[in-house]
């Protein structure tokens, strides 16, 4: 006589990952493939390893990854690893040495440089002036270009304010003063600074001037800012 008996195989266990834990995956800007980790079965058959992660990775913290082990017997197991992304560069810039800017009164705004992130973000571009700037001399512009992930760096620029520019007399020639005896004091002409300052004005005159005839006094006009210029005026007695 015969007799059957049924002998079932039937895998229930999940597989076992190779790694307790698996390591932290890091990059500054992005990460654009994973490796993927492995597991064992009890069965010994092949392993499918798939992971829920969209790539590239580019966001900027910590992203979590769950991978998926399955044995292709309805057994399945996961195991999460971590993907940081930390940009730790300052933005770069584009050139060495910003050039100096220059007037002779007043500037009244600046041309932004530029700089290079080495993650292709968006720099941001500030400087710390007060504008307008119109102090004589050199004023020193910080500019700071910020990435916007909490990396910044900074870049120096001389603003330069220099007057060489001498009053303008606001006539062309100054009527002559003319007396029988003497001239007591004089009537101070005008002129007119190309940067809008205050003009001081003096003569060389000694007064009274009583000595018969022409006696030519020489205005000078001084804007304050190491310019000058002069005029004459005849004294005729």
């Amino acid at each position: 006589m015969t007799q059957t008996q049924n002998v079932v195989i039937d895998d229930v266990t999940d597989p076992i990952p190779t790694l307790g834990s698996l390591v932290d995956v890091t990059a500054e800007c992005s990460v654009t493939s994973l490796t993927n980790p492995t597991a064992t079965d009890n069965c010994g058959g092949a392993i499918t390893v798939t992971h829920d992660a969209t790539l590239p990775i580019n966001t900027q913290g910590t992203t979590i990854v769950t991978w998926t082990y399955d044995d292709g017997n309805g057994n399945t197991v996961t195991q999460t690893q971590n993907v940081v992304i930390d940009d730790i560069t300052a933005p770069t810039e584009d050139l060495l040495d910003l050039s100096d800017v220059t007037a002779e009164c007043e500037v009244t705004s600046l041309t932004s440089p530029t700089a290079s992130d080495n993650c292709g973000g968006v720099v941001t571009v500030t400087h710390d002036a007060s504008l307008p700037i119109n102090t004589q001399g050199t004023t020193i512009v910080t500019w700071t270009y910020d990435d916007g992930n909490g990396n910044a760096s900074t870049q120096e620029q001389n603003v330069v304010i220099d007057d060489v520019t001498g009053p303008s007399p606001d006539v062309a020639s100054l009527a002559n003063v003319t007396a029988e005896c003497e001239v007591t004091s004089l009537t101070s002409p005008t002129a007119t600074d190309n940067c809008g300052g205050p003009v001081v004005i003096s003569n060389d005159a000694t007064l009274p001037i009583t000595t018969q005839g022409t006696t030519v006094v020489t205005w000078t006009y001084d804007d304050g800012n190491g310019n000058t210029s002069t005029q004459t005026q005849n004294v005729v007695i």
